[in-house]
């Protein structure tokens, strides 16, 4: 990820380059969530391939495999999992890659409801009331997840202590998650939602560097980031100059960039009491 200079000069746009494929994390070898496992035997179905097109234009493939009362389903980076009005009745749970749950905005901007990675449940939510305008689900790199059928969900998790754990772990995070953007939208600060999208996008998906830093393993464009925050790639560039100035992260070339999490969190903790007290 490359910070445009304070020289006057437009900000540009970083391209979109294909990211290689996810890295996928070792799944526990017993228990419900060996991948491919299944709470009743059941004949495969063959597999079916289905295409979607992603937000650079390429097309994407996708691959679903049915066993049991469970689906697992194989999505490309950028191919979207669920659309609002698309998804109801079904739970799903990533067992690699991430996932990016967000909200449309006016203007055509986006803000993130929720970074999901390995063993992480969630689900559409509910629009029956009327009210709710329901969320999009995309792949933000290669990933594979488990779908179930509600009706299906607790006889698997009467089955699975593993499945019932994540189910709570992973509820747990999204009701901090929420809460936390509740409080980031208060202040009106797109730098507090920016570095707090860095310091989540560094705690799951981080791997540490020689120099102490922490390296955010994921494609990131500015485009990307400001997506994620509900602003724009001009404003998002000129925040992460402003971090990078203050020895907050560094850029490790196009697309990446490492952190400072723990000062991360101070400036954080700093900046969201000054907004308190004004």
């Amino acid at each position: 990820m490359k910070f445009a200079a304070r020289d006057g000069s437009a900000a540009r746009t970083l391209a979109h380059t294909p990211a290689q494929p996810a890295q996928r994390p070792p799944v526990p070898a017993t228990g419900w969530f060996a991948m491919g496992a299944s709470p009743a035997p059941s004949s495969r179905v063959p597999t079916a391939q289905t295409r979607a097109r992603g937000d650079d234009g390429g097309a994407m493939a996708g691959t679903r495999r049915r066993t049991g009362a469970t689906t697992t389903a194989t999505y490309l980076r950028g191919q979207q999992i669920f659309a609002p009005g698309d998804g109801q009745g079904l739970v799903y749970i990533v067992r690699s890659g991430c996932v990016r749950l967000y909200k449309t905005l006016p203007e055509g901007r986006s803000i993130n409801v929720g970074l999901l990675g390995p063993n992480t449940v969630f689900m559409q939510e509910e629009t029956g009331d009327g009210i709710a305008s329901g969320a999009i689900a995309e792949a933000l790199v290669d990933s594979t997840l488990s779908v179930v059928e509600t009706d299906e969900l607790a006889t698997i998790i009467a089955e699975s202590p593993e499945l019932a754990a994540a189910i709570v772990t992973g509820m747990s995070r999204r009701m901090t998650e929420l809460q936390t953007l509740v409080e980031q939208l208060l202040v009106r600060d797109t730098s507090i939602r920016l570095a707090t999208t860095l310091v989540t996008l560094a705690t799951r998906f981080g791997r540490p560097t020689a120099d102490g830093l922490v390296a955010i393993a994921l494609p990131l464009t500015h485009q990307g980031l400001a997506s994620m925050i509900g602003s724009n790639r001009v404003t998002v560039t000129r925040k992460l100059l402003d971090l990078q100035e203050g020895g907050y992260i560094r850029s490790l070339g196009r697309n990446a960039v490492a952190v400072d999490a723990d000062r991360l969190r101070q400036y954080i903790h700093a900046a969201s009491e000054t907004k308190g007290e004004e």
